[in-house]
């Protein structure tokens, strides 16, 4: 049924006169009142009693009323919303990441970026994986960026904006295997430090050793990447991290990467969204941004 049809029966409603009716509207007062008999034959019913005053809803007509309100707010908000999304200039993009991430990635871009577009808030979201998914699927954050896990969920869908990997790296003032070829069961003499379960580190990493048929029982299991890097740096052992994470640390030789045999696979990294979801206006942007300066 044409909508344009409830729009002029709402006016005629609010206003309970036709002739204010088609002011409003802007159209002719005949036209109005064929719009409201052409309303009225189509649900069979007539909506309004006639009086000398003007027209009032009978009680048909008050039933319809309320619901046709209801879809028309919800349109009108709608509409506002859209344009919200249309927007570039300003609004809020919700970022699921992790800390360590966010230092060392993340930050240098949302510098320039934050120098582009001033008004666009962005709110950070640093909750493990497992709940940052959870909050991606439900609305409350509109996108994560973190490296991609083993096992692909279909209800997402993963942007890639680059490669890493995971490495073993020590400090050589306690552990001088530099320049050295290690065999993955040579480490095993040597103390191991792992982030704690549930993470992508100690899942890739037990991946590892289980494909190379080895058990592995670490010295240390630490919270999180950022803390596992501080005890590598300390010298209490050999650490197993994304080796995005410690680059600068490696160029200034606080560590170094242990080439151990076999190399542990490369993994990809970038941004995770929800796959058929329409993205506002910032966060395309954003993406795109992201995109086009890694």
């Amino acid at each position: 049924m044409n909508l344009e049809l409830y729009k002029i029966f709402y006016v005629v409603a609010e206003y309970k006169n036709i002739t204010k009716a088609s002011e409003v509207l802007n159209i002719s007062q005949p036209a109005v009142t064929k719009h409201i008999k052409n309303l009225e034959d189509q649900l069979g019913t007539p909506l309004f009693i006639r009086t000398k005053k003007g027209v009032v809803l009978n009680e048909y007509g008050e039933k319809i009323f309320l619901k046709v309100k209801q879809a028309l707010t919800l349109l009108d908000e709608s509409e506002k919303e859209i344009g919200k999304y249309k927007s570039i200039d300003k609004g809020t993009i919700k970022i699921g990441i992790s800390t360590t991430l966010t230092k060392k990635y993340l930050l240098k871009y949302l510098e320039k970026f934050h120098t582009e577009y001033p008004n666009i808030i962005v709110d950070i979201y640093t909750d493990p994986t497992k709940e940052l998914i959870n909050k991606l699927k439900n609305g409350s954050i509109d996108l994560i960026i973190s490296k991609f896990p083993q096992n692909i969920d279909y209800d997402l869908e993963y942007i890639k904006l680059g490669q890493t990997k995971y490495i073993f790296a020590a400090n050589k003032k306690y552990f001088d295997l530099e320049n050295k070829k290690v065999n993955v069961e040579e480490l095993i003499n040597y103390p191991i430090l792992l982030q704690k379960s549930p993470s992508n580190s100690r899942a890739s990493v037990e991946a590892y050793f289980k494909d190379n048929n080895i058990k592995i029982e670490p010295t240390m299991n630490i919270a999180s990447s950022n803390l596992l890097i501080d005890f590598i740096k300390m010298g209490y052992g050999i650490g197993y991290v994304t080796k995005l994470y410690v680059d600068e640390d490696l160029e200034k030789n606080k560590l170094y990467e242990i080439n151990v045999v076999p190399q542990p696979s490369l993994i990809d990294y970038g941004v995770i969204i929800l796959k058929n979801n329409i993205m506002t206006s910032q966060c395309n942007k954003f993406i795109k941004y992201l995109k086009e300066t890694k």
